[in-house]
């Protein structure tokens, strides 16, 4: 078997572009852009992408969001673990979310298969607070995600408090 990573990903949101403030970003992280395209009834992730800046100065002119012209929020992700961050795990995670989840406006990395990995998403709100229940514009995409070169493993945690 292939060498296999391991990811933690702490999102925060839903915000608007206005919420992102620039004094407050230190950037370097995973992005989801989520909403609703011309024509579709449901909002959803749209887009899942990498910076190495700040979150504001990458979303605010950035060339997929502006397709999401309705509901427009998006989730701001910090990489955990592995402690050192780095372009290479962030990359990582973001070949799993798209390769397993598919989100409409990422055409790269849809189709090629992600080196085997296990990526955790845990999810707050913009305070800081865990989120007790998945947010339901998350609903699809699993709290683990795990590819181990032949096999997908999914599934949901549970949050409970001390």
């Amino acid at each position: 078997m292939e060498n296999h990573n391991s990811i933690i990903i702490d999102w925060f949101g839903t915000y608007t572009l206005d919420e992102i403030s620039e004094d407050r970003d230190n950037g370097f992280g995973l992005y989801l852009a989520t909403g609703k395209l011309k024509y579709e009834r449901d909002a959803s992730i749209q887009y899942c992408g990498i910076t190495k800046g700040g979150f504001y100065n990458r979303l605010r002119g950035h060339h997929k969001a502006h397709k999401i012209n309705r509901e427009q929020e998006f989730w701001l992700g910090k990489l955990i673990y592995p402690n050192r961050t780095s372009r290479h795990f962030l990359e990582i995670a973001e070949s799993i979310i798209i390769y397993f989840w598919q989100p409409t406006l990422n055409e790269k990395k849809r189709f090629s298969l992600p080196k085997p990995t296990t990526l955790i998403n845990r999810w707050f709100k913009t305070d800081g607070s865990p989120r007790y229940r998945q947010h339901s514009l998350c609903k699809d995409l699993q709290d683990v995600i795990s590819w181990d070169g032949k096999l997908w493993r999914t599934g949901n945690l549970q949050v409970w408090e001390e």
